[in-house]
């Protein structure tokens, strides 16, 4: 567990050198869950996108989690601790018995979590996803841990917006090789007089 500042200085140097390691998305939420999941001496965690046409909340990263857990139904953005998305302030939930907030309590308990942390991810003062962190005792959080995790989803937002960006670039390229290729297959092709 994190102690001092120095302690959070350092995990959030790891995590952000983890970060700028890769540009491969999938890598990175790894990294991010893995490393808050160890310094906070957690269980599990789970990094969802917001696919706000459809309300949902679509996993894309987790670590410790049972296929189970995975497949336990869709996430709705209204019904899963909406406070984190619409306040865009962390919710903490310290004993998830005495909490009404969960679309999915049971398997919650089924997976033996007790208490659980729910971090907006935001980027450019949109909300993106969430980060969601578990474990199995009944646990409070401290508001240096809030704090240091609501900075670690915020590089998980850089992450997240980079890679958009880098996929819609290679889409672009395809795209204006593709036309490049048939430009010069037409002047190729073209009979000359």
């Amino acid at each position: 567990m994190l102690e001092n500042n120095h302690d959070y200085f350092r995990a959030f140097v790891n995590i952000s050198k983890a970060i700028s390691s890769t540009l491969k998305l999938k890598k990175v939420l790894n990294l991010i869950l893995e490393n808050a999941v160890e310094f906070l001496e957690l269980s599990a965690g789970v990094i969802s996108l917001w696919n706000k046409t459809e309300n949902k909340l679509e996993i894309i990263a987790h670590l410790n989690v049972s296929q189970e857990f995975l497949d336990k139904g869709p996430v709705y953005a209204d019904r899963s601790m909406p406070r984190a998305l619409t306040t865009r302030k962390p919710v903490i939930i310290p004993d998830i018995s005495f909490d009404d907030q969960l679309q999915y309590p049971e398997a919650c308990k089924k997976e033996g979590f007790k208490a659980l942390l729910s971090i907006p991810i935001i980027f450019k003062d949109d909300v993106i996803g969430v980060l969601r962190l578990y474990k199995k005792k009944v646990r409070e959080f401290s508001s240096q841990e809030i704090e240091f995790m609501t900075a670690i989803a915020e590089l998980g937002g850089i992450a997240i917006n980079n890679a958009r960006y880098l996929g819609q670039l290679k889409i672009d390229h395809a795209r204006e090789m593709d036309e490049l290729w048939n430009y010069y297959s037409d002047m190729v092709e073209t009979p000359r007089d």
